[in-house]
């Protein structure tokens, strides 16, 4: 089994695909900031024959309130974040941008090592959670509420490569 990688992704992609779902993790009032502050930054996994990208998030207090569930996993019970599967979206390797934990200040760096170690050790349960979060979204009532759309963001990922 390969180890998995941090990445994030181009902003202009980002915004392309929100133009079509807008639970595409995107914030208009504050794009300044993706540019300078870590936007998209997560793992990508292979989900129904395209690669997935699945949003790492940065601690808050309301993680630790949260339970794991069908499209959510916390990362050390949330004191290191969440994995976001509702959020994750379909990428194609040019939208991708290596990312380096070494560039990071010490604290935030703290923060992603955790996280990598962390993804890297349930590779198995993250790749589960996410096919389950894909499959079960396109049927279920909630899931469609709370998930990007995942066949319209693949089809515009196909258009978006042309």
């Amino acid at each position: 089994m390969n180890k998995l990688r941090l990445y994030r992704i181009d902003l202009n992609y980002i915004k392309y695909l929100y133009k079509f779902d807008k639970k595409v993790q995107f914030n208009e009032k504050r794009e300044d900031e993706y540019t300078k502050r870590r936007v998209y930054l997560g793992i990508v996994l292979q989900v129904n024959n395209f690669n997935y990208f699945v949003p790492l998030e940065h601690p808050r207090p309301a993680h630790k309130n949260l339970k794991n569930n069908i499209f959510i996993l916390k990362i050390h019970n949330g004191k290191y974040g969440i994995l976001g599967f509702n959020n994750m979206i379909p990428v194609d390797e040019n939208n991708l941008i290596k990312f380096d934990i070494n560039s990071e200040n010490e604290k935030y760096r703290q923060i992603l090592n955790s996280q990598y170690r962390f993804c890297n050790k349930h590779i198995a349960e993250i790749e589960s959670k996410a096919l389950e979060t894909y499959i079960k979204s396109q049927k279920n009532k909630f899931l469609k509420k709370v998930c990007c759309n995942f066949k319209l963001l693949e089809e515009k990922l196909l258009e978006y490569k042309c």
